[in-house]
């Protein structure tokens, strides 16, 4: 796969992704609907959520329903972008508001909450076919509780020499 496919490839990422993913667009809606025909396969992989409920577009209906239900002014903020053929990979961070539903089994009570994450996007002719995520949802996790502990590996082997 040649340089330029790569680069575009990213330019979609970014027009796409760094959008307002909190937007309170209708996923029942014409809009969204012609959203996804534009920049994703027909049958999309989003290895992100749970078997079953992992594709297509009633997979992108469900997300979008779960960040309105859950989040106010949610957004992803692109701090890198890399292209490797096929695949772009998208590191950022998530920021939103707490405002609905419960989350890590906590009520919403409007708490500011950040996240940081990295995307990677499989493309094939140009749409997402394919979507993997990694998060760190500890740091999420303590802005809603006020846990104060130190995390990561560094941390958790001192603890374990107490």
């Amino acid at each position: 796969m040649n340089d330029e496919v790569a680069l575009r490839n990213k330019e979609i990422a970014l027009e796409i992704w760094g959008r307002d993913i909190g937007k309170r667009e209708d996923p029942d809606s014409e809009e969204f609907a012609e959203h996804f025909r534009q920049y994703y396969t027909e049958d999309y992989w989003n290895h992100a959520s749970a078997p079953g409920e992992d594709r297509g577009f009633e997979n992108a209906k469900l997300v979008r329903r779960s960040f309105q239900l859950l989040f106010t002014d949610a957004k992803f903020e692109i701090e890198l972008a890399v292209a490797d053929g096929d695949l772009v990979m998208l590191k950022g961070m998530f920021t939103a508001q707490h405002t609905g539903g419960t989350l890590f089994g906590l009520p919403a009570e409007g708490r500011f909450v950040s996240q940081p994450h990295v995307h990677i996007l499989r493309f094939r002719d140009f749409k997402v076919a394919e979507h993997f995520v990694v998060r760190d949802d500890f740091p999420m996790w303590q802005q809603m509780t006020a846990d104060t502990r130190e995390a990561g590996i560094t941390a958790f082997y001192k603890e374990s020499q107490k």
